[in-house]
């Protein structure tokens, strides 16, 4: 049997704030943008502000609405980024199976380490102690005997909570769950299995798994596994990232062509930021829409040379966009790179990047010319004022539709 823990760190960018700045702590604070902004969105809220019932991915207006004495902050990716790599040297200090799922979060193998721990509430409150001691924040921490059930005791133990979950346990621990609890089993879902009144895990476990097999296929084989706490998935270390991205879903539906590339223009610099950040390259961009009726299609477009510049992306992902079909309103617009590379070589004797271009925009496939000093301006100034301290002219539309 594994012994696998997830640890999850509480409200991490609101507890990263807080630590930086004292004058944050034990007041409402919401990270994502600036106080009357009607198109931010909420990343993370302290738990002072969800109980006026801000969340996360909530229009930053309505939090303003639920919240109005709230702080509230654009936030700082690089600062974050800079702890949770602090965070997971940490847990690399546990043991070398350490999967990264996200920039707050990580699921452990600590299989054949419990012979170091008195039991498996002392192995987590060591780990918890560990992170405070490096960090100066809480995290919650769910052990199980495998990754499914250990997410759900971080998830459930919120916040600064351990919580574990032994194999004997686990019938009796899942069985009052809400059926949504289930990995995969979204709105849709719950929906669904509602109509044969199944609203619970218990419920669900009645049903066979030829019954299930037969009607959703191999969701409904994942869905009977996961009901009786079985999940095989392992824990894979220093994975690694296969793409960057950025979307949003506009408030009100758009059907102006420039509206869009001003927002591809918003994705392209955060997505090329991130890039830079990880010193990372990409060969691939894709643009995904969504329309109003919720039909979605995606474009791709590979270019001849790796890239890292807000150009290269807003020029290919614009040239993708004009050879859309636009006669019908969009609700949802996202820039993507992928086919990510760890290193970069260029001619030695390079004079000026190629001029191939993909489309009507004109995009140096390159993209590596006199834009990357530009780039690594911007980032400083977003790094030293926030990402609203200096941005480029086809950024403006959008600003100004927001204020």
């Amino acid at each position: 049997m594994r012994t696998i823990s997830h640890v999850d760190m509480d409200c991490f960018f609101a507890a990263v704030e807080a630590l930086d700045h004292p004058e944050y702590r034990g007041k409402p604070l919401v990270v994502g943008g600036p106080r009357g902004s009607t198109r931010a969105v909420v990343s993370t809220c302290s738990y002072e502000a969800r109980r006026f019932g801000v969340r996360s991915a909530m229009p930053v207006s309505q939090a303003e609405r639920l919240c109005p004495q709230a702080i509230f902050v654009t936030g700082n990716m690089r600062r974050y980024a800079e702890v949770s790599r602090e965070i997971m040297e940490v847990l690399r200090g546990f043991t070398p199976l350490v999967q990264q799922v996200s920039i707050d979060e990580a699921f452990l193998d600590m299989t054949g380490c419990e012979q170091f721990h008195a039991d498996s509430h002392a192995m987590g409150a060591h780990i918890k102690r560990a992170i405070r001691d490096a960090s100066g924040l809480n995290a919650s921490v769910g052990i199980a005997p495998n990754r499914f059930l250990a997410k759900l005791g971080s998830d459930m133990s919120k916040p600064d909570g351990l919580l574990v979950i032994r194999l004997e346990d686990v019938d009796s621990f899942l069985s009052p769950l809400p059926v949504g609890r289930l990995w995969g089993v979204g709105e849709k879902g719950r929906e669904a299995l509602g109509r044969y009144g199944i609203a619970t895990v218990a419920d669900l476990r009645s049903w066979p798994r030829e019954w299930l097999v037969e009607r959703y296929g191999r969701w409904g084989a994942e869905a009977y596994d996961l009901a009786r706490g079985v999940d095989d998935s392992p824990v894979v270390p220093d994975e690694e990232r296969k793409s960057y991205g950025s979307e949003c879903t506009f408030d009100t539906d758009v059907c102006d062509a420039s509206v869009l590339r001003t927002s591809i223009a918003q994705h392209s610099r955060r997505v090329g930021r991130r890039l830079r950040s990880d010193g990372r390259l990409a060969r691939t961009v894709t643009i995904k829409v969504k329309f109003a009726d919720f039909t979605q299609i995606t474009r791709g477009h590979s270019l001849s040379e790796p890239f890292d510049s807000d150009d290269s992306i807003y020029h290919a992902a614009c040239a993708l966009l004009d050879g859309l079909n636009l006669a019908a309103p969009v609700r949802l617009i996202g820039v993507s790179v992928s086919g990510i590379h760890d290193s970069r070589q260029l001619c030695l004797f390079q004079q000026r990047p190629p001029e191939h271009s993909v489309g009507a925009h004109g995009a140096s496939e390159a993209g590596q010319g006199s834009g990357k000093s530009i780039d690594h301006v911007l980032d400083g100034i977003a790094e030293e004022f926030g990402v609203k301290g200096v941005m480029r002219g086809r950024e403006l539309e959008m600003e100004a539709r927001q204020r």
